[in-house]
């Protein structure tokens, strides 16, 4: 796989990847990594933030991020960190106030944030979505086609995408509609080089070896860790900031 030098890391996930419990953002895997490669980042993580809110803040913000850092965006690298299947979102006039960090970003709080831990905070979106709509084929198919589109928007516009995943995301059993989807993903994008399986994760590689916080949250060992690890395969595909390139 021929990569291009890059001068700048776009991380996105949810509270893995922004680095919940931890005391500085510079503490969390994507700021170790961007370091490692010699390159400024920028974090768009969100706590309890979807796969479809990756999906959408990662395109909205893409041409945004390339005019405020002055780089192109073929010279960008985008890591994606996949959470749980069962998270969603929708777009509301209320503004979403619950708990957890929220990035700066346009009407961001508008969107409303649906997860299981939010029906104990008593959020009636959360618990109608679950009630009434949520099943596992139905988020099976809707990821499997929401990353395919992604991968196919990043590669249009010349942006080395990569992925990885913050625990078992793909725990479920798979149809034959989303075994095709995802089929048509390249491996070699995945950390772990599956996209079928997700059984190499962030999670999985500090099982424990590292302490957590009390909302489990891994902590600054396990970032720096699978930061490690991270830049370690990152730089197996050849990519590497501009510096170390020689550019």
């Amino acid at each position: 796989m021929t990569s291009r030098p890059i001068r700048l890391l776009v991380a996105n996930g949810c509270s893995y990847t922004r680095g919940a419990e931890l005391g500085r953002a510079e503490d969390a895997w994507p700021a170790l990594v961007a370091e490692a490669l010699g390159v400024p980042w920028v974090n768009l993580g969100c706590d309890g933030g979807s796969n479809r809110r990756v999906v959408r803040t990662t395109v909205g913000q893409l041409d945004r991020l390339a005019e405020a850092h002055r780089v192109p965006v073929e010279e960008m690298l985008v890591l994606c960190m996949w959470t749980g299947l069962s998270r969603h979102e929708c777009y509301t006039r209320r503004r979403d106030k619950g708990h957890g960090f929220r990035p700066d970003l346009p009407d961001e709080l508008r969107w409303h944030r649906l997860s299981r831990w939010r029906i104990q905070i008593e959020d009636q979106l959360s618990e109608a979505y679950y009630r009434h709509l949520w099943s596992t084929q139905g988020a099976m198919t809707n990821f499997a086609l929401d990353w395919l589109m992604l991968d196919g928007y990043l590669r249009s516009r010349g942006v080395q995408g990569r992925y990885v995943f913050a625990w078992d995301v793909l725990r479920f059993r798979q149809d034959e509609q989303s075994g095709r989807l995802l089929g048509g993903l390249d491996p070699a994008t995945v950390y772990g080089g599956a996209v079928t399986s997700s059984r190499v994760s962030f999670y999985s590689d500090i099982l424990g070896r590292f302490p957590t916080g009390e909302m489990q949250h891994p902590l600054e060992e396990a970032h720096a860790s699978f930061g490690s690890s991270l830049t370690g395969w990152l730089r197996d595909q050849g990519i590497a900031g501009v510096t170390a390139s020689g550019g």
